[in-house]
């Protein structure tokens, strides 16, 4: 079992290309054997998702298949209910206290941190390697956490924000593919291609149980 483990939460509402690029940069940045990628079974935060947790996790599946090191797991369906980060983060530190967590996740969401279930015990927990986003606007990692999470946050000389002794966050630059899954979404139900999109094989699930057909099904 991994001692360093990359762990890639979402709805994955589907998977896109831009799921597996960002994450594979900041994956070789940070040289991490092996990475899960988590589609949760309901979110936490009301966020509506339109494909059924079995068929995203498919998704999922399909999609990292051909990458060694990447995995579909569905560690976060299985437990059922709405799915909070800092349970999933607890349940792998019990099953692996040795284990070393790497939470991904984008710039926008991450500064939204300080409105999910016990953010300072999820920082306790992993490390935040925060993947900038197509027209989000570079913010202070460390004078944010300081802010709105824990005031004895403080820079590192590893460059990572870290709490004292314990885990931290960092900026990851990836490569910006402007791609979302709503617009995927909104192109399906319009009867539009999705090809290069989405990986071929996501794309042929997708056709072949009818996602996403319904127009207005593009949240």
């Amino acid at each position: 079992m991994a001692k360093r483990l990359g762990i890639y939460g979402g709805s994955f509402d589907p998977i896109h290309l831009a799921h597996l690029r960002s994450v594979q940069e900041a994956s070789e940045n940070l040289e991490l054997a092996e990475v899960w990628y988590m589609p949760c079974n309901y979110p936490p935060h009301g966020k509506k998702v339109i494909a059924p947790a079995a068929d995203r996790l498919e998704m999922v599946r399909l999609a990292v298949a051909d990458r060694p090191g990447f995995k579909a797991s569905d560690l976060e369906i299985k437990r059922g209910g709405h799915s909070r980060t800092v349970d999933t983060l607890e349940q792998l530190k019990q099953e692996d206290p040795g284990r070393e967590l790497f939470f991904f996740i984008g710039v926008d969401a991450f500064f939204w941190l300080h409105t999910w279930y016990e953010p300072r015990r999820i920082m306790e927990l992993t490390n935040m390697v925060v993947m900038d986003r197509p027209y989000n606007p570079a913010r202070n990692l460390e004078e944010y956490l300081k802010a709105e999470v824990d005031p004895t946050f403080a820079q590192a000389a590893d460059g990572w924000v870290r709490l004292p002794g314990g885990c931290g966050a960092k900026n990851v630059t990836t490569t910006l593919l402007d791609i979302s899954s709503t617009d995927i979404k909104r192109r399906v139900a319009a009867g539009e291609s999705i090809t290069y999109l989405v990986p071929p094989a996501v794309e042929d699930y997708i056709r072949s149980m009818n996602l996403y057909t319904e127009p207005g099904n593009n949240s």
